[in-house]
């Protein structure tokens, strides 16, 4: 491992229009004919991903002969926000596209795989369908969804485990005390309070089902990787089947039980580089 780390090069790069996109190429001493990587942030995290997760396996590619690119997006790290009026999809997804033509337009193979987590695998989701030249994701923690299969299962398994029954009364009474404090709360409210902003939103699930099966049909190789965390919108392995039935078998899944939302866990973290590089290879290295 140490001689393939020596054999990584790694040099700063100024993208978009305006030069304001910072980013680190990992480059391979000596390149396969593979498509270039690129690492969009995990929300407003910085490019080297959460607890280095992005570097570490953008130099795991190099040393195997695959170029990787990891990128702030305008505003986040070491990127300048440029003045805009657009959405942080829209801008997401248009700094991304500038990405692509400057490393295509400097002599990298001009087809990419992009790799995102929370956010940054939505923004993965919206670029590839806005350009071709995306043939692959790998997509960790896209958006979930609850089905009566999962509800089933969580339910099962709290009917099996003693405390949960013994604690059946005392949850209860909170949840009643819990709607009536909502309830109240709603009453005396002051019709002027700002709403809370709202968080990442999953899509309408038929809209979801209508993108992927789209860029499948496009041959847009996706691996979805989901941790532990997500509770009853992915608790089985075969959940996706079951949300997304007819993608069955053209979508490559792997779900992490053990791991949270970030693999802070190095075990968790290993296994997830593991699966990563050996579905890049069975997708993209094999004769």
């Amino acid at each position: 491992m140490a001689a393939a780390r020596e054999a990584v090069q790694e040099r700063v790069l100024h993208l978009g229009s305006e030069g304001h996109l910072v980013a680190i190429a990992a480059d391979p001493a000596t390149a396969i004919c593979t498509p270039t990587v690129i690492f969009l942030n995990a929300g407003v995290l910085h490019r080297v991903g959460p607890h280095r997760l992005h570097v570490l396996l953008s130099r795991r590619l190099a040393a195997a002969g695959t170029p990787a690119v990891r990128m702030d997006l305008s505003g986040i790290g070491d990127s300048r926000p440029l003045p805009s009026e657009s959405s942080f999809r829209a801008s997401s997804v248009a700094d991304t596209r500038a990405a692509m033509d400057q490393l295509g337009a400097a002599g990298q193979p001009a087809r990419f795989v992009l790799f995102g987590l929370c956010s940054g695998a939505d923004n993965a989701l919206a670029t590839a369908s806005a350009d071709p030249r995306v043939v692959g994701l790998v997509l960790v923690d896209p958006p979930a969804y609850v089905t009566s299969q999962a509800i089933w299962r969580r339910r099962r398994a709290s009917l099996r485990d003693p405390a949960w029954l013994f604690s059946l009364p005392r949850r209860s009474i909170q949840a009643l005390l819990r709607r009536a404090s909502r309830a109240w709360t709603s009453l005396t409210a002051s019709a002027a309070t700002p709403e809370p902003a709202p968080g990442r939103q999953a899509p309408p699930l038929p809209a979801y089902q209508r993108e992927l099966t789209a860029l499948v049909d496009r041959g847009v190789r996706i691996l979805a990787i989901y941790s532990g965390v997500l509770g009853d919108r992915y608790n089985a392995s075969g959940q996706f089947d079951e949300f997304a039935p007819t993608l069955r078998g053209r979508v490559d899944v792997a779900w992490f039980p053990a791991a949270n939302h970030t693999f802070t866990e190095r075990a968790a973290q290993a296994e997830l580089l593991a699966t990563v590089l050996r579905w890049f290879d069975r997708q993209f290295r094999a004769p």
